[in-house]
């Protein structure tokens, strides 16, 4: 029996700091790992990417001719681009091409004409596959509501999150020795970092870290106010790398997360990893992914954050079986359990007729 070859758009590699990019570094790594009688895989890849992946795996070299010339991709049965921004696919009558959608944002970030073009765009997409995913219940309804689906199967397939509660940590050089709370992400206006400057005057004691890509212009306001209210307990610290981040997960009194545009919301879980007081804002995918175990505000004003913090904190980590079940729950998302889901969508599709 001949195997089938699944490609898998990894391009996203080059930039591990990101969440794209966590998502192919993982993928690469559990994939290669599969030895399967009836598929085999094929990586797209960064042109100037040359770590060894797997001798098992056809690694793809993607050049700029590529762009411009599709009969220059690789032919294979089954095409999966891992989100909706990879909009490269070689497609012919003996093709199947899976989508995944990772969220709708532009429903909430851009105007009306803008939100038309985009999804004008994953109309077209969806037109040539065989089968979509979403990573959360939320992004499947948004994209039945607002989206062309037609006849093309819709399945949701929670988004992996990496077990790091094991891995080696490092602390980072801008920790001083207060108590802190933590949260990280890109520095975009849809994460709401701004509104955790009020918050954080309501505790003096503690510092707050914010961490990620902070060459957006929410970043330049929040540091604009930083300094002229001289709210000194919140620090904009830039990227961190993987040890760093690790050290914060395991240190920090809580994780706060009042993002609004989440299509899965991975940083929550990976503090429950810790075994963390994880407070998120009840918007988007937050409240289903976090399963009951993150603390949700009713809202994100400054007086309802506060008082939540402050009655909730100090006893969290008395409740030794919640803290537990939170870790259990956080755990469920391994990538082995993820990773399987697709081998069988991969199986489903390329068995169907077309």
């Amino acid at each position: 029996m001949r195997r089938k070859s699944v490609l898998l758009d990894l391009r996203d590699i080059k930039t591990p700091s990101h969440g794209f990019g966590q998502i192919a570094k993982n993928y690469a790594r559990h994939f290669s790992q599969l030895h399967l009688e009836d598929l085999r895989f094929v990586f797209l890849l960064p042109e100037e990417y040359d770590e060894h992946i797997s001798e098992d795996v056809e690694c793809v070299p993607f050049t700029s001719d590529m762009k411009h010339n599709h009969r220059l991709l690789p032919k294979v049965d089954l095409w999966h681009s891992v989100n909706q921004f990879q909009r490269l696919q070689r497609l012919d009558k003996n093709t199947h091409f899976i989508l995944t959608i990772h969220d709708l944002n532009f429903l909430r970030e851009k105007n009306w004409i803008r939100q038309q073009k985009h999804k004008f765009v994953l109309n077209r997409m969806i037109q040539k596959t065989s089968a979509v995913t979403a990573i959360s219940e939320f992004v499947a309804e948004e994209i039945r509501t607002h989206l062309k689906l037609r006849s093309t199967p819709l399945h949701m397939i929670h988004d992996a999150v990496e077990r790091i509660d094991q891995k080696p940590q490092e602390r980072p050089g801008f920790v001083s020795d207060n108590p802190f709370f933590f949260t990280i992400g890109q520095i975009r206006m849809k994460k709401n970092f701004h509104l955790l400057l009020d918050v954080m005057k309501s505790f003096p004691n503690y510092k707050l870290y914010i961490c990620g890509d902070d060459h957006f212009e929410a970043a330049k306001l929040i540091k604009s106010r930083i300094e002229k209210e001289k709210i000194d307990n919140v620090i904009l610290t830039g990227k961190i790398n993987d040890p760093e981040r690790f050290w914060l997960y395991a240190h920090c009194e809580a994780f706060l997360f009042p993002s609004q545009g989440e299509g899965f919301g991975l940083p929550p879980i990976e503090a429950m990893q810790f075994g963390k007081a994880v407070f998120v804002a009840p918007f988007t995918s937050l409240p289903e992914v976090t399963g009951g175990h993150a603390i949700v505000w009713d809202n994100v004003q400054t007086e309802t954050m506060v008082e939540s913090i402050k009655k909730i904190l100090p006893s969290f980590y008395d409740d030794h079986k919640r803290i537990e079940t939170m870790k259990e729950y956080a755990f469920s998302f391994g990538y082995e359990q993820h990773i399987q889901k697709y081998v069988e969508l991969y199986r489903k599709v390329l068995n169907d007729e077309r």
